[in-house]
């Protein structure tokens, strides 16, 4: 069963979506996930590494870090894809973003008994009063319907709409002005941008979902592992043989017990969800 208060976040909701076995491991048991010491997940690792200095070089530079300092102390020769990000960053940035920025900013509403969080990469409000919700994308563009269909497309608005007020004088966001951007690094001369503009009836519909499937959640006994093979990776050892290291991914989280009951948290010898990795 769940612990409550539980405090859900787009990560979970995908987790759960995917695989529920995932999420239960990552959300409930609290397991780290396992590094994998193989040539394709170490390679994976790399990228996840890139991407996160990616993240802090964006977010430095929000808070007012020359570019040329930045790019002195973070970046070494053969950063040849974290070079070609930063600079189409810059030039986006500069062509887009109004200067009123937040980065690295985490919300959090309550939604019935249980809270929502959302960590933004960079919400920005324009002159006009509008708000940009701006996520940084370093893998492959994803079509735009997956993409909308995603549970960060649902969370991100949803939540700023609910707790973002301070950044608007104390009065709520109205839906109409928010638009989620998702900036993907690797395309073009400023990158490459897939918007979705926000609306009073699609906050309506987004609420009805994410307590829909909250509920569904709260409501479950057990937590199997996906048929779909597509999101299974092999593992030479199972999820039962990790050390029973914990995370602080969830605000709330489980209790110590949990970590402990791998006979019941183990999925199949050999076979674990893999995670979407998605930066």
């Amino acid at each position: 069963m769940i612990p409550q208060p539980f405090q859900f976040s787009q990560s979970a909701l995908q987790d759960y979506g995917e695989c529920p076995r995932r999420f239960e491991l990552r959300y409930v048991a609290q397991f780290d996930w396992p590094a994998l010491d193989v040539g394709p997940g170490l390679e994976l690792e790399a990228r996840v590494r890139e991407g996160q200095l990616f993240h802090e070089l964006v977010h430095q530079h929000t808070l007012g870090v020359a570019p040329e300092l930045l790019e002195s102390t973070l970046l070494e020769p053969g950063d040849g894809d974290l070079k070609g990000w930063w600079e189409r960053y810059l030039r986006w940035q500069a062509a887009r973003l109004p200067r009123e920025r937040q980065a690295e900013l985490t919300l959090s509403a309550p939604l019935g008994a249980n809270r929502l969080m959302a960590k933004y990469d960079l919400v920005a409000r324009q002159e006009d009063g509008s708000f940009l919700i701006v996520d940084w994308k370093t893998g492959r563009p994803s079509r735009p319907a997956a993409l909308k269909r995603r549970w960060q497309s649902v969370v991100y608005p949803y939540v700023l709409t609910q707790a973002g007020g301070w950044l608007h004088g104390g009065e709520p966001i109205d839906p109409e002005r928010i638009t989620m951007v998702y900036w993907f690094a690797g395309e073009g001369e400023q990158g490459k941008t897939i918007e979705f503009p926000y609306s009073v009836a699609q906050q309506r519909e987004d609420e009805a979902r994410l307590r829909e499937v909250i509920g569904e959640i709260l409501a479950r006994a057990d937590f199997p592992l996906t048929r779909d093979e597509r999101t299974h990776i092999r593992n030479p050892s199972s999820v039962a043989s990790l050390p029973k290291q914990k995370s602080v991914r969830n605000g709330y989280g489980g209790s110590p017990n949990h970590a402990d009951d791998t006979s019941a948290l183990s999925p199949p010898p050999q076979r674990i969800c893999a995670p979407d990795l998605y930066f």
